[in-house]
């Protein structure tokens, strides 16, 4: 049992190398990528285990890949982790997951966010909440800085009106952003970003309306409404606008 477990780790490990190579050749040079988990039970009605695994960013190199990923794995048993499903009366064993690698967005040179296709304090349906700030999204996420807020109505939305009703600027006094010996840094905010607006009216409107669309095909996909929660991602180097996680809201 111990060899067939062998071999299939060394199995997975080949297919994980030679995806990486892959990026590489698109590249010329070891692409920066996103490891990040993903849980079977991380958005259930009651428990929401979003952010109880660990995700590493700015992950450069075959070696540091397999070390990234194998975290990933090891996080499922934390002290964090294991309260959390204590807590929560889960199995600890029930629980599966899986690790996703992404390409990173240099957001670490632009902006990112969250934006949710609901208000989730009162939890009004017609309105999509974009929250944005420079940097890499892991401070939003955490709760550790004030960002940028804008507020879509959607109907205005779909007749094709530019329909932000409200926007107002956050503090985003530190960012993360990529460390030069791999992985990421924690640095203050020049005054010139803090004071500015992280996101353009026109990028705010396209994020809008794929907000919408994603909300639309999830809907559909489960035959109810199905508000969501949305990370973005604006990449400094070119300027675009990804989509980089869609899940469903589970705050309000």
């Amino acid at each position: 049992k111990d060899l067939v477990k062998e071999l299939k780790s060394l199995v997975l490990q080949k297919k994980i190398e030679e995806s990486y190579e892959l990026l590489k050749k698109e590249e010329k040079l070891n692409p920066d990528v996103a490891v990040r988990s993903s849980a079977t039970t991380e958005d259930l009605i009651g428990a929401s285990f979003a952010g109880q695994q660990e995700t590493y960013l700015n992950v450069e190199g075959k070696e540091e890949l397999m070390e990234a990923i194998r975290k990933c794995f090891a996080s499922l048993f934390t002290d964090r982790a294991i309260s959390y499903r204590q807590d929560k009366g889960f199995n600890h064993f029930d629980i599966a997951l899986s690790v996703g690698v992404q390409r990173m967005v240099r957001s670490d040179l632009g902006s990112s966010g969250v934006a949710f296709t609901l208000d989730t304090e009162t939890g009004f349906d017609g309105a999509i909440i974009i929250n944005g700030a420079f940097g890499l999204g892991e401070l939003i996420v955490q709760g550790e800085v004030v960002p940028d807020e804008w507020i879509l109505f959607k109907e205005g939305l779909r007749r094709g009106f530019r329909s932000i009703i409200s926007k107002k600027i956050g503090n985003k006094n530190k960012k993360i952003i990529y460390s030069e010996n791999g992985g990421t840094k924690l640095v203050g905010t020049l005054k010139n970003e803090s004071s500015a607006f992280c996101l353009s009216d026109k990028e705010v409107l396209l994020l809008g309306n794929w907000c919408q669309k994603i909300e639309d095909y999830f809907s559909n996909k489960y035959k109810r409404k199905q508000p969501m929660d949305i990370e973005w991602a604006k990449d400094g180097k070119t300027g675009d606008l990804f989509i980089v996680q869609a899940r469903p809201e589970t705050v309000h």
